[in-house]
């Protein structure tokens, strides 16, 4: 989430290594209920990216745009701010 909030990587690299991490690899049950509602959250809205304009456009509601996207990841990493003890 920093490397793409930092403008290191793109939406599409950021929704690609998401998938390979969050849905392929993470044991679930290491989760609190507020991490893994905030990381289904961030799941959907990553699985339905797009960067083309054209599937925006002919497909309102169903993809996410680059905007969406960095909103929802603000919105993840601020939720589990608030639930890290630090």
């Amino acid at each position: 989430m920093d490397q793409y909030l930092l403008g290191k990587i793109d939406g599409r690299t950021f929704c690609d290594e998401y998938y390979y991490s969050y849905n392929l690899e993470i044991d679930y049950e290491t989760f609190s209920g507020v991490e893994l509602k905030a990381f289904t959250e961030l799941s959907s809205v990553s699985s339905r990216f797009s960067e083309f304009r054209e599937d925006i456009e002919q497909h309102p509601g169903v993809y996410f745009t680059e905007k969406g996207l960095r909103l929802k990841i603000q919105e993840t990493q601020e939720k589990l701010k608030a639930e890290s003890p630090i």
